[in-house]
């Protein structure tokens, strides 16, 4: 009976020995253009601060994987629902806090609603700016759950922030539900002059995580942490 036992905790150690750790390159990352935490840059190349974190933990993990670029509606849907996959950057909001593993902070920002300088609307207020007839947003973004949080029904959604910064532009809306740090970035990618811009209303400051599929392995989610943790240190 003891040689028995003996044979088959031998087989179990060598059997974990084997499995060694968790397999992270299994993992699907995911990411959008939203400048300058992540976004492609004149050359091609995915750049941002928040890339850059995101490549140093991958680096970190001895992990060499591709990071797939799409609209945020069409990202966070997969995320949402498929084991094994991330998405950055995304903003960690109360609304969201189940449906996701966390790993971060990877950064933060601001949202504001921004109007076509010279235009003839002019809202100080959330709540006078649910009036207008139109406002341009990226579907499932923090900055639109919020607004959708405080009532508001008037938008007119767009793949990216870029295309609803146009859809302002054009007359197609009235305000665009903007970030702060990037606002130069996205308007010289519209075809903007930044000037043209001006901050309407102030919206949420938020800090921005790598979001995980709540069913993905928790080690996988420990070893990001850890690793971001010491990059930070």
């Amino acid at each position: 009976m003891r040689r028995l036992v003996a044979v088959l905790l031998a087989g179990m150690f060598l059997f974990m020995a084997c499995a060694g750790p968790v397999q992270t390159d299994k993992l699907r990352v995911l990411t959008e253009e939203y400048p300058p935490f992540n976004y492609t840059d004149d050359s091609g190349n995915l750049a941002g601060s928040s890339t850059e974190l995101v490549k140093a933990v991958l680096s970190k993990l001895g992990l060499n994987m591709s990071i797939e670029v799409m609209p945020w509606a069409q990202a966070y849907e997969l995320v949402l629902n498929n084991p094994n996959t991330a998405l950055y950057s995304t903003a960690r909001t109360p609304e969201r806090e189940r449906n996701f593993m966390w790993v971060g902070p990877i950064g933060s920002y601001e949202n504001w609603l921004y109007a076509k300088k010279g235009s003839a609307v002019r809202v100080n207020s959330l709540d006078e700016a649910k009036a207008v007839k139109a406002v341009a947003a990226v579907k499932d973004e923090a900055g639109q759950q919020k607004l959708s949080e405080q009532g508001f029904i008037n938008f007119i959604y767009t793949d990216s922030t870029a295309d609803g910064l146009k859809k302002l532009m054009a007359g197609e809306a009235d305000l665009w539900l903007g970030t702060r740090a990037d606002v130069d970035l996205v308007a010289r990618k519209a075809g903007v002059n930044p000037t043209d811009l001006e901050p309407a209303v102030f919206v949420h400051k938020l800090d921005l995580y790598i979001a995980f599929n709540k069913n993905t392995p928790y080690e996988i989610v420990q070893q990001w942490q850890k690793a971001l943790d010491s990059l930070k240190k």
